[in-house]
């Protein structure tokens, strides 16, 4: 889910944004959207430009313009997208069969059959053509050996043992700058498991399966491609991608490449329940941020601890967070997405939750282990005078998602089209980033509604990531103003008590609603309308 577009404060001076790039096109400074307004500067902004209230105007040259805090669908391998998609601090981010209904629906299962059918013909050809698949042969392979001798290198941080399997220096040169990214990251557990051998070239998938200390609540996994040439004492790895689909093209759903694949050197900072990690260019920007994400990560951890629910069937909320700050958004667009998600100008930031790795599970509930959350420093959260509350706002709103992500069981796969409710999602991320800050909460929300059509209704799911910048920032508003209302009215543990029930099970959506408030869907609903049109004088 991914972070709204920021609004901006009432009486400032309208500004219209400019289209941002597309992925993978250039913008001054390579990858880099232009610098948004900071917080406040000008009225009718874009959610995407600085934190809060949307623009009138056409969404900002900046990728990651702030819209509502958003998510993003996510992809198990080459499984169905797993769960609910990455939460961000604008609108939601790429990969987004979102906003596209019913037609959006046929559509998947029309390619879907089609894409059956033609795997079905591609691997039939393949294993009567190729002179023979790579064999697993269980534990004693070679090929678990080698798995299992670079997850010995790791713990003994044995530089050339890690890249021994390995043919050539160029390759060889490439799997060094991954070892000593992977060395400076805490790892409660981090192993290699060789998952399927696909009888295409030599193809084969590998899982990283780690968790990070402080942070994963369960060892969640990587998945990406060897190519394994046989050899008379041992195999040998002549190329490391990600996994491809029938079109070619990166798997986006494997969680591959991570920041220790995609940088030549990481710098990383540890806290209290937090990693933050950067490339070593943005290394000053990492310093100067980590400890207000620090305090983002306490404030929010902090609260859940004093009105959440205590642990169910289960499940916990998360444990910490892992933060990766990025102001290229070529690079931003590509981490953990494969060949890179759809560019979406209104996004600031995006939480991803990972699946547990379970690879031998029989249940259809979707599980999280943990969340990646990834942050566009371009933005005007990072670059305005008011940098620290930009900050610490982006911070508690995706850290928000990612604390609730982990209690959630429903698998999307088309995102609106799904039973639980978006402005659950993006309305308690929202609320816990102003949370204790009512006058900028207040601020964001009349900057935010200025003027707009109010219909007395919550946010539908459908179209709730709208691609005009009002309408999404009026969507993110709108949904922080229920949680938030539900908090004054019910209590605070109510609240948190609806979000957390509603993760679980989202089809018990309206007995929740009663549960929290007493109410039918209907009263409550007209009961907070009524309190929206007094909170925001200027709603229509």
């Amino acid at each position: 889910m991914s972070y709204p577009p920021q609004p901006t404060a009432p009486g400032g001076q309208s500004g219209a944004a400019q289209p941002q790039p597309t992925y993978g096109q250039q913008s001054p400074s390579f990858g880099q959207s232009p610098q948004q307004p900071p917080y406040g500067q000008s009225h009718g902004q874009s959610h995407g430009q600085s934190y809060g209230q949307p623009v009138g105007g056409p969404p900002q040259p900046t990728y990651g313009q702030q819209p509502p805090y958003g998510q993003s669908p996510q992809q198990y391998g080459q499984q169905p997208l797993y769960g609910q998609p990455p939460q961000g601090y604008p609108p939601q981010p790429p990969e987004r069969p979102r906003r596209r209904g019913l037609k959006a629906v046929l559509i998947v299962l029309g390619t879907f059959l089609g894409l059956v059918a033609l795997a079905a013909g591609y691997v039939v050809y393949h294993v009567s053509t190729r002179p023979g698949p790579v064999d697993l042969g269980g534990d004693n392979s070679p090929y678990q050996k080698i798995a299992a001798g670079m997850t010995a290198a790791l713990v003994a941080k044995d530089e050339e043992a890690f890249v021994k399997p390995f043919k050539s220096e160029e390759l060889k040169a490439k799997q060094r700058k991954v070892f000593r990214n992977l060395v400076k990251i805490p790892w409660e557990q981090a192993h290699w498991e060789t998952q399927f051998a696909a009888p295409l070239n030599g193809d084969m998938w590998v899982t990283f399966v780690h968790q990070v200390k402080g942070v994963d609540s369960k060892p969640v996994g990587e998945t990406f491609n060897w190519r394994v040439e046989p050899g008379t004492t041992a195999p040998v790895i002549t190329d490391v991608t990600g996994t491809k689909g029938l079109d070619g093209k990166t798997s986006a759903g494997d969680f591959y490449p991570g920041p220790w694949d995609l940088y030549d050197e990481l710098v990383v900072e540890v806290r209290d329940h937090l990693v933050v990690v950067a490339d070593k260019g943005q290394a000053a920007e990492l310093q100067r941020d980590v400890d207000v994400l620090a305090q983002a990560a306490k404030d929010d951890l902090d609260a859940w601890k004093k009105s959440g629910p205590p642990p169910a069937a289960g499940r916990e909320s998360a444990r910490g967070y892992f933060v990766v700050l990025e102001k290229q958004r070529e690079v931003y667009n590509k981490l953990y997405a494969g060949d890179g998600r759809e560019n979406d100008g209104l996004e600031a930031g995006v939480n991803m939750p990972i699946p547990v790795h379970a690879p031998d599970s029989t249940s259809r509930d979707k599980e999280s282990g943990g969340s990646r959350i990834v942050m566009d420093t371009s933005l005007s959260r990072f670059t305005s005078a008011q940098w620290r509350d930009g900050v610490t706002e982006i911070g508690r709103h995706e850290m928000g998602h990612a604390t609730v992500e982990v209690l959630g069981t429903e698998t999307v796969l088309v995102e609106g089209i799904q039973d639980t409710r978006m402005w659950v999602i993006e309305g308690f991320a929202d609320y816990m980033a102003f949370r204790g800050k009512e006058d900028r909460a207040k601020a964001d929300a009349q900057a935010s509604l200025q003027g707009y059509r109010f219909g007395g209704t919550l946010p539908e799911s459908l179209g709730f990531y709208a691609d005009q910048a009002k309408d999404r920032s009026a969507h993110y508003s709108l949904s922080a103003l229920a949680v938030q209302y539900m908090a004054q009215k019910y209590g605070e543990d109510k609240a948190f008590a609806f979000v957390a029930a509603h993760y679980a099970d989202p089809k018990a959506y309206e007995q929740q609603i009663t549960t929290a408030t007493g109410l039918p869907l209907k009263q409550f609903q007209s009961d907070w309308a009524a309190w929206v049109r007094s909170y925001v004088p200027g709603i229509r």
